[in-house]
């Protein structure tokens, strides 16, 4: 048995970008999808109709949902919808990024037992609390963020004077009761899932492991599947795979990162146009990728990973002096330098596999 995941709506860890907004792009949702095979006939049967599918209507590499969501392919999606999927091989997981955010709250207030308790209370209370403003969880985030008595004492105090409009101003909202008694008791808790909770760097409020693992639960309890003997493979996750095999290997759960661009059920679930190498100063036009080597190159720039934090900022000289642009058949372009990566404000150095020879030739062109 087999399972692909691949991610929409990603947009980092959930915390206030440089123009205090919660989601980039109105990216309010984040969607995890899956493929499920159940052996090697069922994964040709599935293949054999993606192709299909993709012949019939002339598409070619990775096909993404928004290319799909296009008024010139709804004959395409209509398609895809009637021929492609089913209740027996497609599923997933769609998270409002706000209602992760007010269960994380809930969990601070109520605690885990009460969640475990009073279950349908919680959830009640949680989606109550998940209509009131935004400026309520950006709030949270912030003192997240902080992280110390003083930050937790001011957002229980917030949560107090808050102007609720879904959920009562008074002792009868659960959350100032409970706030009001916090405050009282000098006990403050602990936020839920701060930066301490993750190995991986700079994380906090991470909702891709939160719905991966409700995913494979569902898979497991309504559908049967048996996670000991299923192969799962997800989408590459830069600087995130370690996180990832670390938190769900006490469940003997492992979790193969592969390039949907080279697997095709992992598509399912989600094409490079070019790739050029620009260096200083010789080639500040690009170097573009001949053909002949563009799936050598892919493969070399899929090895790439998040290693140390720059100290204070400060690189060796000549570091990124050969940057990357790639561009996607769908427009989206991306740049950056061979030496350091920026993840959430924080630059990074990069490891990566040795470079193959044609990469030294192509620079040499």
């Amino acid at each position: 048995m087999k399972l692909f995941f691949d991610e929409s709506g990603y947009s980092g860890c959930i915390m206030p970008n440089k123009n205090g907004q919660l989601f980039n792009d109105g990216q309010r949702h984040f969607v995890l999808g899956s493929v499920f095979v159940a052996d090697k006939e069922d994964e040709i049967e599935i293949l054999n109709k993606y192709r299909q599918f993709k012949n019939r209507f002339g598409f070619t590499g990775e096909i993404k949902g928004s290319e799909l969501m296009t008024q010139r392919n709804n004959e395409a999606l209509k398609y895809f919808i009637t021929n492609v999927l089913d209740d027996k091989h497609f599923f997933i997981c769609n998270y409002d990024k706000i209602f992760y955010l007010s269960t994380l709250i809930s969990v601070y207030i109520f605690g885990v037992h009460f969640q475990q308790q009073e279950t349908l209370t919680f959830y009640m209370m949680a989606s109550a609390l998940a209509g009131e403003k935004e400026e309520l969880f950006l709030h949270y985030c912030s003192a997240v963020c902080e992280n110390t008595d003083n930050s937790k004492i001011e957002f229980l105090e917030y949560l107090i004077s808050f102007p609720y409009e879904k959920l009562d101003r008074n002792d009868y909202n659960l959350y100032i009761a409970f706030a009001k008694l916090m405050l009282e008791n000098k006990d403050y808790g602990e936020f839920p899932l701060t930066y301490e909770a993750y190995s991986c760097k700079n994380t906090v409020n991470f909702v891709n492991m939160t719905a991966l693992g409700e995913l494979l639960l569902s898979l497991k309890h309504l559908h049967g599947v048996d996670m000991s003997k299923t192969e799962i493979y997800h989408d590459n996750l830069m600087g995130y795979e370690e996180e990832y095999n670390q938190s769900f290997e006490d469940n003997k759960i492992h979790i193969n990162f592969v390039d949907s661009k080279e697997n095709e059920l992992v598509q399912l679930a989600d094409n490079i146009s070019s790739i050029s190498f620009y260096t200083m100063p010789d080639h500040n036009d690009g170097i573009q990728v001949p053909d002949e080597y563009i799936e050598e190159i892919k493969t070399w720039l899929s090895s790439f990973r998040l290693d140390e934090k720059v100290k204070n900022k400060q690189l060796p000289p000549g570091s990124n002096s050969v940057s990357v642009k790639i561009v996607y058949s769908d427009g989206t372009t991306v740049k950056n330098g061979l030496s350091t990566f920026t993840v959430d404000g924080t630059l990074y150095y990069l490891s990566h596999d040795d470079a193959p020879e044609c990469y030294f030739d192509i620079l040499d062109s």
